[in-house]
């Protein structure tokens, strides 16, 4: 099933789909970082292992407002008729 992840990047409202049975908030902004490109060399050694850390990290990265819900399954597209 799956999430799907929104956060802004720089202004930039973004979505992502992550493919995980389970996601906690510091996933979350994690794989928010890792989809936006940021340099993380703002996130190094400076997220202390909290949650509000790791948002205060991402946020002078550039990624913003991340939220995430368990994604709606989806039907399996048509299959083509031979």
């Amino acid at each position: 099933m799956g999430f799907t992840i929104c956060y802004r990047f720089l202004g930039i409202q973004r979505v992502l789909e992550c493919q995980e049975d389970q996601l906690c908030g510091h996933d979350a902004v994690y794989y928010a970082l890792l989809h936006s490109g940021a340099a993380l060399g703002n996130v190094v050694g400076t997220w202390q292992g909290s949650y509000p850390s790791i948002v205060e990290a991402a946020e002078r990265s550039g990624v913003s407002n991340v939220l995430w819900h368990r994604s709606i399954s989806q039907a399996s597209p048509p299959q083509k008729k031979s």
